[in-house]
């Protein structure tokens, strides 16, 4: 095993990292929390989830429903503002069904979570340790659940079946899109199907 400071610190922010998409700067940060992160480098403002820029309202220009969300990006559906409150063990079902291996290691006792983090403060950033308590692959639960989304934008597999009707009906709605009719009394999976069927045929998943 490598020991040099400088290996083990890429290998760190490779796993726990987050990119600048804009000047390529590296920083490790906690991205269980806000999606949003202004890079103290270049000042350019995008997912920590997906890298997609974030906009405010009106300036952006994919729909005129933007005008209402003030800051906002558009994830695509695999992103971790989606799936960063599913169950674990759903993401690892989707890997497990899309045959791609992960680190699934079970908790030890008292082991806590060791991420490097670098926190956002009025005062800039911060740097601190997690140190949750281990839930798998020696990381805390908030942590696992980075990884395992990592792991799935990294591979571009479909989600479309772990996101919720409210899910759904973000993702069409920041497209652009018409919602799919729905009456009083529809039954709910009539409309769950109508919006699937909305975004799978008219947004991509990237």
């Amino acid at each position: 095993e490598n020991n040099d400071p400088e290996t083990q610190l890429n290998k760190h922010l490779a796993d726990h990292g987050v990119t600048c998409p804009n000047c390529a700067n590296r920083y490790s940060l906690s991205k269980g929390g806000c999606m949003h992160l202004t890079c103290p480098q270049c000042q350019h403002e995008f997912c920590v989830g997906c890298a997609k820029p974030f906009s405010m309202g009106a300036k952006c220009t994919v729909s005129d429903y933007c005008a209402k969300l003030g800051l906002h990006a558009h994830h695509p559906r695999n992103c971790l503002f989606y799936l960063r409150d599913k169950e674990p063990q759903l993401l690892e079902k989707l890997l497990e069904d899309n045959n791609i291996e992960y680190e699934k290691e079970a908790a030890k006792e008292n082991f806590r979570c060791s991420v490097q983090l670098q926190r956002e403060t009025p005062e800039g950033l911060l740097d601190s340790t997690c140190g949750l308590a281990v839930e798998k692959a020696g990381l805390c639960r908030k942590h696992y659940v980075e990884h395992l989304c990592r792991i799935i934008r990294h591979n571009h597999l479909e989600t479309l079946w772990l996101l919720t009707a409210d899910d759904l009906e973000t993702v069409v709605r920041r497209h652009g899109l018409r919602l799919p009719s729905n009456p009083y009394g529809t039954p709910l999976l009539h409309y769950y199907n109508a919006l699937m069927e909305v975004v799978q045929e008219q947004i991509p998943l990237d």
